[in-house]
C-alpha cells in the first residue's frame, strides 16, 4: 500500500501558488527510477525532450532523493520539485513527488503534475523512456490551489 509519510515539498515564496503532490508505485527499482529521471534531464535536446511544451529541467538540491527545477518552454516561469523514492516489495519503487509554482498562481493548466509525471512516465502513458520503461501500478494526486491533472495535456509537443 502506498503512503505519503516521507514526502518533501520544495516550498515557494509565493503566498498563493499552485502545486501538486503525486504518490505512485512503478514496476522497477528506485535505482532505475533515479537513473531514468536523471537520464531524461541530462539528455535534454539529445536523447529526450520534455513533451510538455518543451520545458527545461535542471538538477537542484531542495531535499528528498532527487530535486529539479523546470523552466517553462516560453522561458517565463520556474517551478521546483522534489522526489522521494522508497523501494517496496516485488521489485517496485514508491515515488512521492511534489512540485510547486514559484509565483502567484491559482490555475496551473496541469503544469505541476506534468513536471513530475514526465520524469517517470512510461511508453504505456505515451512517453519516450531513455533507459527504463516503467509501468505505473498505482497513482494518487493531491493538488494545491486549482492545480489540475491531465496526462494528455502533458503530451503536447
Amino acid at each position: 500500500s502506498v503512503t505519503t509519510a516521507r514526502m518533501v515539498c520544495p516550498g515557494s515564496d509565493a503566498p498563493s501558488h499552485a502545486g501538486m503532490r503525486v504518490t505512485a508505485e512503478v514496476a522497477g527499482s528506485c535505482q532505475q527510477v533515479r537513473a531514468e529521471a536523471l537520464a531524461r534531464v541530462q539528455g535534454q535536446s539529445t536523447k529526450w525532450h520534455d513533451p510538455h511544451n518543451n520545458g527545461i529541467y535542471a538538477v537542484a538540491d531542495f531535499g528528498g532523493d532527487l530535486s529539479f527545477t523546470r523552466l517553462t518552454g516560453d522561458g517565463k516561469y520556474t517551478d521546483k520539485m522534489v522526489f522521494t523514492l522508497t523501494d517496496v516489495k516485488g521489485e517496485a519503487c514508491q515515488i512521492e513527488a511534489c512540485s510547486e509554482s514559484q509565483v502567484f498562481s491559482i490555475f496551473d493548466m496541469g503544469t505541476n503534475y506534468c513536471n513530475l509525471k514526465m520524469l517517470f512516465c512510461g511508453s504505456k502513458d505515451g512517453c519516450k523512456p531513455v533507459l527504463h520503461d516503467f509501468d505505473t501500478r498505482h497513482e494518487s494526486t493531491t493538488r494545491s490551489s486549482m492545480a489540475s491533472v491531465d496526462l494528455q495535456k502533458c503530451l503536447v509537443v
